[in-house]
């Protein structure tokens, strides 16, 4: 009991280091969203933008109530409500866009290859982390990449049919392999002059 209680006074007395919890709450919804402190190493990222949603929602709600838990101070420079239609319309839009993804997709363990068809300029999105290691093609062109949803591999596909290609290869890789291989030649040459003056003296002394 006397360790347990100790615990807690350490919990409760911790500082939050700007730490706190938003709490967004309608009639038939709620969102929580915790802002991690400054002390938290792995995971801490400072937010200034939220994009919060509330479900959906049969009847008109009027009211949005928001709280907030160890906050010291909040500032809103801008609050912005969207409400999303979700009638035949939306239906409609969102299997418009379901069909703009990759056609005749094959998968690898470093390659994603695939069709790309839309009648305008788009926004590729994947699940794949980001990382610099991913190369894009678009017939057979590199073209840039870009990091979408926070985190993902992305890109701007041109308008029209094109060949998608994304492959990975491990950053510094080909500069590491033609090092190892000047190494080692260099290494090789070190010891074959080695070898030679070796030689020599011993015919030296032979003699």
């Amino acid at each position: 009991m006397v360790k347990k209680t100790a615990n807690w006074r350490s919990i409760t007395n911790s500082p939050l280091f700007d730490a706190y919890t938003l709490n967004v709450s309608t009639s038939g919804g709620k969102t929580i969203f915790n802002q991690l402190g400054i002390n938290n190493l792995s995971d801490y990222e400072p937010k200034h933008h939220l994009l919060i949603n509330l479900g959906y929602s049969d009847k008109v709600r009027k009211t949005i109530n928001l709280s907030f838990i160890g906050a010291n101070q909040i500032y809103f420079k801008h609050v912005k409500v969207v409400a999303v239609p979700y009638g035949k319309t939306y239906r409609q839009q969102t299997k418009q866009l379901q069909s703009t993804g990759l056609t005749h997709q094959h998968v690898t363990n470093n390659t994603v290859e695939g069709t790309s068809t839309a009648t305008t300029r788009r926004i590729l999105t994947t699940s794949i982390p980001y990382s610099k290691g991913w190369q894009l093609s678009v017939d057979g062109k590199k073209q840039a990449t870009q990091v979408v949803n926070s985190g993902f591999v992305g890109a701007i596909l041109p308008k029209g049919q094109h060949q998608i290609t994304l492959r990975y290869q491990t950053p510094g890789l080909r500069l590491g392999l033609w090092l190892s291989i000047l190494g080692v030649s260099l290494s090789l040459v070190l010891i074959a002059g080695e070898i030679a003056k070796w030689y020599l003296t011993r015919v030296q002394y032979r003699r």
